[in-house]
């Protein structure tokens, strides 16, 4: 299996773990309009003939539809079959709306450094609130997204996820997760509250995330973030190297 195929695994195991998923002939989608980010509200894992891609996007329009979506969104890899899938979705209205990089470490443990008042720990899901506050100010999310986020992230530790706060003289002020599968850590929800941002927190957020996927016997580590941004030239100072580009692509309903 090439690593872009395992990686590619990997998603969409992750995503048939969301609420609201469904296992379509030729792709995986879930949509959960409450909560409009893309990796809620997207299909993946495209695998069709040319003549059967009508009838993709008709099945995928129509489940988006019955959970009472606002749009309808794909994700598209060097995977999806057809190649042609991504022009095909331009010819029936759909824009390029993001592209992200997806990243693997591959190296041992790596040094923890979050200075002398600082410190990283796992929180339990009765302290979800905690990086709840972080998560919600870092990225903007809207508080009535909270009751349904919460669903999804508790499920998510039920079922083997790990979240992260970091801590500075006693202060919840980053966090990271950890989620994995197929001996793969996937890593998300990295962020630091803007006034403790360039302190190299971020940064040991993602290593505490790395080495604890390493303990459990992960042996690839993978996150996905905007290609040419920032955080990527962050993660490849930590070792990580990209994989692929996955592109998204949107249309209003």
């Amino acid at each position: 299996m090439t690593e872009t195929k395992r990686l590619e695994r990997y998603w969409r195991r992750m995503i048939l773990t969301l609420p609201q998923t469904k296992d379509l002939k030729g792709a995986v989608t879930t949509c959960n309009p409450d909560i409009p980010l893309p990796p809620c509200n997207h299909a993946a894992d495209i695998n069709v003939n040319e003549d059967e891609a009508e009838n993709l996007l008709n099945a995928v329009v129509k489940h988006a539809k019955s959970k009472d979506s606002a749009l309808v969104r794909f994700r598209i890899t060097p995977l999806t079959r057809p190649r042609t899938f991504s022009s095909f979705l331009e010819s029936h209205g759909f824009k390029k709306e993001a592209e992200h990089s997806i990243m693997v470490y591959k190296g041992n443990e790596l040094k923890e450094k979050l200075g002398p008042t600082g410190r990283t720990r796992e929180i339990p899901e009765d302290e979800l609130d905690v990086a709840d506050k972080i998560v919600f100010t870092v990225f903007e999310f809207p508080n009535e997204w909270k009751r349904k986020w919460d669903r999804i992230m508790i499920d998510w530790m039920r079922k083997g996820g790990r979240y992260y706060v970091a801590y500075v003289e006693g202060k919840p002020v980053g966090t990271s997760f950890l989620f994995s599968l197929m001996k793969t850590g996937g890593i998300f929800n990295v962020g630091t509250l803007k006034e403790y941002r360039k302190r190299g927190i971020a940064t040991a957020l993602t290593i505490h995330a790395i080495n604890e996927s390493i303990r459990k016997g992960n042996d690839i580590h993978t996150l996905q973030t905007d290609k040419g941004g920032n955080a990527e030239r962050l993660y490849k100072k930590i070792g990580f190297v990209t994989d692929h580009t996955a592109s998204w692509y949107v249309k209003k309903l």
